[in-house]
């Protein structure tokens, strides 16, 4: 059988199949698939006609892991869907043999890359840098660049075995130069071409934005090495990179003022988080103002008199979009999103008269827009509920905004352009794999973006002196996280998406015999029972988050909460009776329990509550309080006095 790797490119009943660049099209329409849906299709296509055996199938796609066969029968099934068809159309595509395997049925052409629907020309140089870190997934970037013509927990681990997350991050900047765009009607695709490098520094490179003359870019950049982010400029084409900062916290979003002599960013303490300006050539730092709620980015008008920035007042503790004057620091709050939900990443338009911000929930994201002089209601341009915005511009001419979305429900993000008046988002058609954070010249003509891949492993951290023993635990061709240790130490759950969704698996402490325990998707937040033989988590079906629990041997779970609110993170108690749980159900998010076979749940806090753990003793519970608010506080396992960790 063939690799489903290969750069072929083929066309078959009206669909178009780019296998380099792992993507379907019927006519102009880009179709959504997951990495296995894609694989999967790739392999039948690349054998089409011939009959693949369900054990071959499995080997090929599912590799050394163990995944049911329902997993493969329900792959199959989401394909047929996608293709345009149902169980009473089957033999059109893919032709189910009984107890043997599948069939392609229809005529494939090989498509030379002389007749691929994007011509490019690329340069790429990518330093892959692999490093183990705690807690927290620190992103690690290899840097190249674009230029684009016409188109388109904390865990309690038994002696020395400690989990931790290694991160190998690709990433690019890039630059993409427009030309025709605004002249397409919506939805058609924008296609690009000709891609030129940018940069290729070593280390972590993120966050570009042009300054207004367009010959010169400013990014953060670790300096090849370290943890901390600083400002750098660059001359677009030439030159060494400029630094302009230099702390010992990260310096983020920078932009350039409309004089182009200075650049403002953007600085996070752990009480405050602070929007600074310094001269376009170095020099001393001056700070504009202080905010509240910190690790977005923010806009600059284009006179440069008034920052848009996501933060919160005395007023309502609810994020939202303040206007923020340059000079002074006065601030005025422009929205005040609903209950649960906070408006975040403004960004001006080039006339100065809208902002275009994102909207996010637990995992929901969509576009909206409002007026500066608050004279309407915010307006909502997207309808997709995505998993993620990363970074979004305006076009020059102040008519679309482009923005980087996993809409579709698909693995990885693209670059899409919308309407400011609405309507279909059409896809940007570049060679880079998840693409964010776009930046426009003022001019129009350029793109400047990073492209990012992420391979997220689990790793044992050896914590004897010699610290020889580190070693890469589970890992895939996918992420895989949130991982859990039984009290036992002989057994490890956790999250992956290496059958096309997210869900949740176990493994031997060893990392050996890898088991799919659920296959609906959007699994998440494992927890071990104290005796180990039961496993609680998260879902979110239907737009909804709910608590399941099911066997950590396998079987069919079992809804343990099912209500309107979200209810999430579960946690088992210390004697395995009860299970703790945070939910939106009374207002603001509290801690709640309930017992572990079913029953009506009891509010613990009241003052707040997130994430949960029960103490080993089963006095009480350690939690904390979300996004934002730093610390843990415990509480009684029946609830009581909140008292904060000290």
């Amino acid at each position: 059988m063939k690799d489903p790797q290969s750069n072929e490119s083929y066309e078959f009943g009206g669909f178009y199949l780019d296998a380099e660049k792992r993507r379907l099209w019927r006519g102009e329409e880009l179709i959504p698939l997951t990495p296995k849906e894609f694989e999967l299709l790739l392999t039948l296509v690349e054998n089409a006609g011939r009959v693949l055996e369900k054990d071959e199938l499995h080997e090929k796609i599912w590799k050394e892991t163990f995944v049911e066969d329902g997993t493969l029968t329900r792959n199959v099934s989401w394909l047929r869907k996608k293709l345009g068809v149902g169980d009473e159309g089957v033999d059109k595509f893919i032709e189910t043999l009984p107890k043997r395997g599948y069939r392609f049925l229809p005529e494939v052409i090989k498509s030379p890359r002389a007749n691929l629907l994007v011509v490019e020309e690329q340069t790429r140089t990518r330093i892959q840098v692999q490093e183990t870190i705690s807690l927290t997934e620190t992103p690690v970037i290899a840097t190249a660049a674009l230029s684009l013509g016409e188109g388109q927990k904390r865990t309690t681990v038994p002696g020395w075995l400690w989990l931790v997350l290694g991160v190998v991050t690709f990433a690019m900047i890039g630059l993409v130069a427009f030309q025709k765009w605004f002249t397409r009607v919506e939805p058609k695709i924008i296609r690009v071409s000709n891609v030129t490098p940018f940069s290729s520094l070593p280390g972590r490179e993120t966050l570009p934005s042009f300054s207004p003359d367009g010959k010169q870019i400013a990014f953060a950049w670790n300096g090849g090495e370290g943890e901390v982010l600083d400002v750098y400029v660059r001359l677009v084409g030439t030159g060494e990179p400029v630094r302009l900062t230099r702390g010992e916290k990260d310096a983020l979003f920078p932009l350039f003022f409309p004089d182009g002599k200075h650049v403002a960013y953007f600085r996070s303490f752990p009480e405050t988080s602070v929007i600074y300006e310094v001269p376009a050539l170095g020099g001393a730092e001056r700070k504009i103002a202080e905010v509240r709620s910190g690790g977005t980015s923010f806009s600059l008008s284009p006179d440069g008199k008034t920052i848009a920035v996501a933060d919160t007042d005395s007023s309502s503790p609810r994020t939202g979009i303040f206007l923020v004057n340059s000079e002074n620091g006065a601030k005025q709050r422009l929205t005040t999103p609903p209950d649960d939900l906070v408006d975040q990443e403004p960004h001006f338009s080039p006339d100065g008269k809208f902002i275009a911000y994102v909207q996010s929930g637990m995992g929901d994201k969509d576009l909206y827009i409002v007026l500066v002089n608050g004279n309407s209601l915010p307006r909502r341009l997207t309808f997709d509920k995505a998993s993620h915005i990363r970074g979004l511009t305006w076009t020059a001419d102040g008519k679309h905004i482009i923005f980087s979305s996993n809409r579709g429900d698909v693995a990885v993000s693209n670059l899409w352009q919308i309407s400011v008046d609405g309507g279909e988002a059409a896809p940007i058609l570049t060679s880079s794999k998840n693409p964010y954070g776009p930046a426009v010249s003022i001019d129009g003509k350029r793109i400047a973006y990073v492209e990012e891949s992420e391979d997220v492993n689990i790793w044992r951290l050896d914590q004897s002196a010699s610290g020889n023993g580190n070693k890469k635990l589970i890992a895939s061709a996918r992420s895989d996280h949130s991982q859990q240790i039984s009290e036992d130490g002989k057994k490890i759950a956790f999250v992956s998406d290496r059958s096309g969704d997210s869900e949740i698996w176990v493994t031997n402490a060893d990392g050996s015999s890898p088991l799919q325990l659920t296959t609906s998707g959007s699994a998440g937040s494992p927890r071990f029972s104290p005796d180990g033989r039961f496993i609680a988590y998260g879902r979110t079906p239907e737009g909804k988050d709910d608590i399941f629990v099911i066997s950590s041997d396998g079987g069919q779970p079992r809804l343990l909460i099912n209500n309107a609110a979200r209810d999430i993170l579960p946690a088992w108690s210390a004697d395995g009776r009860f299970i703790y749980f945070a939910s939106n159900r009374s207002g603001d998010f509290q801690i709640w329990r309930m017992p572990a076979e079913g029953g009506e749940p009891t509010q613990i806090t009241r003052q707040g509550g997130f994430e949960t753990f029960a103490s080993p003793d089963g006095k009480v519970i350690v939690y904390s309080k979300g996004r934002g608010t730093p610390g843990l506080w415990t509480v009684g396992i029946a609830g009581g006095e909140e008292q904060p960790v000290a």
